[in-house]
């Protein structure tokens, strides 16, 4: 039996979109060397997989909603707004704001956690860095 393969939003629709333009099913699975249900699982999700392409980031393998989409959707907001006019914004930062607007919406369960922090930045492709026009200044 052959190991497990996943593949990325990319891949997929790279897949969909040779199966549009007419190439065999079977010639995909002998390439990619899959079975032939895994194909037709792409094929059958295609409109999921094509909005998730349309989305979020190509490198992800598996398509996962947060249990805080409220939480997290107004803290994106906040973030961009925040990124627009050039602040800096850390983890630490990003954590106390997330557990301020949980308080807002009335959400008592919600404690935020590095790895909740971690997993919001992966899902919206936000990299630790300066912005843009910070400068370090040195003290000594």
């Amino acid at each position: 039996m052959a190991p497990r393969r996943t593949f990325t939003v990319k891949e997929k629709v790279d897949i969909i979109s040779r199966l549009e333009n007419g190439e065999n099913n079977v010639d995909l699975c002998k390439q990619f060397g899959v079975s032939h249900s895994t194909i037709s699982t792409m094929w059958k999700n295609r409109a999921k997989i094509m909005q998730c392409f349309e989305s979020k980031s190509l490198k992800i393998k598996k398509n996962r909603n947060p249990t805080h989409q409220d939480i997290e959707n107004v803290l994106l907001v906040w973030f961009k707004a925040q990124r627009s006019q050039n602040v800096p914004i850390s983890g630490p930062l990003l954590q106390e704001k997330a557990n301020h607007f949980a308080r807002q919406l009335g959400k008592t369960d919600f404690k935020c956690s590095e790895s909740w922090i971690y997993r919001f930045r992966q899902r919206h492709d936000i990299v630790v860095g300066k912005v843009c026009g910070e400068t370090t200044v040195i003290i000594g």
